[in-house]
């Protein structure tokens, strides 16, 4: 393995820790409501970008918003990347404040098949029969779990959905990374703001005091930045396949957690779900493993 190849994989693997370690911080805000903590983790994610942009040098970000006003459809896009990643926050936030952790680890566990099945319905692309049949059985575990609870695992959905379709928008949009988090965050601050000056202005006064909630809210924003950026730098040295491994990690990492941690309950719906759901990635994964080697020997 070459030296980029291990800066690819150390960032890539710091972020994916970074993100399964997150349920342990969002608890220690559960004293405040979903809608003023994930307010806050935008404010301070637009605000830390914008000090990574004004130390790094700003001809990137002057590059890309001439980009934004020659072609007013990624504006579009970015708008929209902004509103589903909030939604994502939001549902994640909302989830481990309300002992819902094993909820998120079966999102983000579904979200790599959802995104293969995004594929087959925006890009067209093609798949292999043990491909299929993963997304088969993954659907078949969660259809069982929702039989078996009597109610459909929302949380989860959200999750993989919103972050698939982010992920969605993403590709499509032709600016740097680093630029499209800080708009991203820069976008839906006025909401944010607004929020905490109309209907919630008592979290600032934690803020004001430097209380330790204060300092946990002024850190959302980094917990959010930094992994994405980590990501992103990650995303560009190291192949797909390893990629989409270490991104179980996180989900992996918050299974144990809610079980352990949270003390969560874990019965047979969830057994079923969670086995039918690990089967079709290993599934998936294996194929995926075999198709590359065939298009490496031609």
């Amino acid at each position: 393995m070459n030296e980029i190849n291990k800066k690819g994989l150390s960032t890539t693997l710091l972020c994916c820790l970074i993100w399964g370690l997150l349920p342990l911080y969002w608890a220690l805000l559960n004293q405040i409501s979903s809608f003023s903590v994930l307010s806050h983790r935008i404010i301070w994610s637009g605000f830390w970008m914008l000090v990574l942009i004004i130390v790094t040098g700003r001809q990137q970000l002057r590059i890309d918003i001439q980009h934004l006003r020659a072609h007013l459809s990624q504006f579009g896009l970015l708008l929209l990347a902004a509103v589903l990643i909030s939604i994502n926050w939001f549902t994640y936030i909302w989830a481990v404040t309300n002992q819902h952790v094993l909820d998120t680890s079966l999102g983000y566990y579904i979200n790599p098949l959802l995104n293969v099945l995004l594929g087959i319905l925006i890009y067209k692309e093609s798949l292999l029969w043990p491909q299929k049949l993963s997304i088969a059985i993954a659907i078949l575990g969660v259809a069982i779990m929702t039989v078996q609870l009597g109610t459909l695992p929302i949380v989860s959905i959200v999750l993989a959905v919103s972050f698939s379709l982010y992920g969605a928008v993403k590709k499509r949009l032709t600016i740097h990374p680093f630029s499209s988090i800080a708009f991203e965050a820069w976008l839906v601050t006025p909401v944010a703001l607004w929020y905490l000056t109309a209907m919630d202005t008592t979290s600032w006064t934690f803020i004001e005091n430097l209380t330790p909630t204060g300092l946990l809210l002024i850190g959302a924003g980094l917990t959010t930045s930094i992994p994405l950026i980590l990501f992103s730098y990650g995303a560009r040295l190291l192949p797909l396949n390893i990629l989409g491994f270490l991104q179980y990690l996180s989900p992996t990492m918050g299974f144990f957690l809610a079980i352990f941690y949270f003390g969560e309950s874990f019965g047979t719906a969830q057994l079923i779900a969670f086995g039918c759901i690990w089967v079709a990635l290993v599934l998936f994964t294996l194929s995926n493993q075999m198709t590359t080697r065939i298009k490496i020997k031609k």
